[in-house]
């Protein structure tokens, strides 16, 4: 079901996205490398939820439409109020930190909270920091990712960088036109 915005005697359609992930993976700093285009270092703790909007034009839609996006805390106590930030939501975009193990295995505890509101959603895994990996050694390999995609269901993988600005364009692009296809 497509949602509108309406004022000022118009209707324009919005999709809502939800940003998830354990505290520190770098969902705050690359939503502001997609809305700014530009690093933002030192950014605070998301407390409950931050919103953004943005209005975009893609190819395959004749006209433009409006995101919502939603990036929720990451840290353990908000879990109990997460779910209320979900309802309505059309792409989840999950998100961990190339250089933290635990973020990628915890990615399967945020599909089982998020399930438990939506049954129907696009997705897209985002490995972040990719700027901070060691490229002679991958803490998780290729083959997980993949693996973790399919689990989770998501349309496609990347590997991003927030503070270089590598990926994110890209993967937001993606899952927004998976999303329009999909409605």
């Amino acid at each position: 079901m497509l949602s509108y915005l309406t004022g000022w005697g118009s209707k324009i359609p919005f999709y809502k996205i939800c940003i998830v992930g354990d505290f520190g993976v770098g969902k705050t700093t690359l939503l502001h490398q997609y809305l700014e285009k530009r690093f933002t270092p030192n950014v605070s703790s998301t407390i409950g939820s931050n919103f953004f909007v943005k209005h975009i034009k893609i190819a395959s839609s004749k006209n433009p439409f409006t995101l919502q996006i939603w990036d929720l805390a990451g840290q353990e106590h908000f879990k109990w109020v997460r779910h209320e930030f979900y309802k309505g939501a059309k792409g989840i975009v999950y998100i961990f930190d190339l250089t933290r193990q635990i973020t990628f295995e915890h990615l399967i505890d945020w599909k089982n909270e998020i399930e438990k509101v939506l049954k129907d959603y696009s997705s897209i895994l985002v490995g972040n920091k990719l700027d901070l990996m060691n490229q002679d050694y991958r803490i998780i390999q290729n083959e997980e990712s993949e693996n973790m995609k399919k689990l989770l269901n998501a349309c496609a993988y990347y590997e991003t960088s927030a503070k270089m600005g590598t990926g994110v364009q890209e993967f937001f692009l993606k899952l927004v036109s998976y999303v329009y296809k999909r409605l």
